[in-house]
């Protein structure tokens, strides 16, 4: 796996645990458009679609869900 940025692991960590970018970003100090590039720059550099969005729902794809487990054991 590469060597990915811990910021980007931590966004996407929160915004599963929280089901929301809005909380995420509060959490995380950072804006809900903040929050939301980070997680597609995860996704850019690791080729993979981590989440798929329908409208206001969220779900993990089946790449994302190890992703999370992966950035559970690095966090």
């Amino acid at each position: 796996m590469k060597n990915l940025p811990m910021d980007l692991l931590r966004a996407f960590v929160t915004v599963i645990q929280f089901k929301s970018f809005t909380k995420a970003g509060e959490l995380l100090g950072r804006s809900q458009p903040a929050v939301s590039l980070q997680i597609s720059r995860l996704e850019q550099l690791l080729d993979e679609t981590l989440l798929i969005r329908e409208g206001k729902n969220m779900e993990l794809s089946n790449s994302g869900e190890q992703f999370y487990d992966y950035a559970n054991q690095i966090l």
